[in-house]
């Protein structure tokens, strides 16, 4: 198999995308099938309101996601169209490490949205063949 960093970034940004559209649609099973399920996954952030938040592990990341997704059942398409600038993309045949600024809408969700500028890190890996998101990180900014 051919490798291409071309190609790989692009399916990298579409695995990035389509985590961030599960996420705010409250899609628990299409926002898990973006993660490795591993105990080697983490989640780390902060933002004004909860500041500093860190997941260790695939259990605790999933068992979180999903009270949120249960306390919060609405689907909202509005905060899933986040703008990005300042794309980084570095990939290898099986690890990919990816930045950017990512610009979110306020929505009035307090418990999910993530309005303004954020500071945002994946890390992903290749799992036979498919990508997975291995670590996220971000920092609220807001504004």
């Amino acid at each position: 198999m051919m490798f291409s960093d071309e190609l790989a970034g692009q399916a990298v940004m579409a695995v990035i995308e389509a985590e961030t559209t599960a996420f705010w649609m409250k899609d628990y099973a299409a926002w898990s099938a973006c993660w490795l399920h591993a105990p080697v996954v983490r989640m780390m952030g902060w933002w004004a309101r909860g500041g500093i938040t860190a997941t260790y592990g695939w259990d605790d990341l999933s068992a979180t996601m999903r009270r949120v997704m249960q306390a919060n059942p609405v689907p909202n398409p509005a905060s899933a169209r986040v703008r990005r600038e300042h794309v980084n993309i570095r990939v290898s045949e099986h690890m990919a490490w990816v930045t950017f600024d990512q610009y979110g809408a306020d929505t009035g969700e307090p418990d999910m949205d993530m309005p303004g500028l954020s500071h945002e890190t994946r890390v992903l890996e290749r799992h036979d063949g498919a990508w997975k998101i291995v670590y996220a990180g971000w920092l609220l900014v807001g504004g």
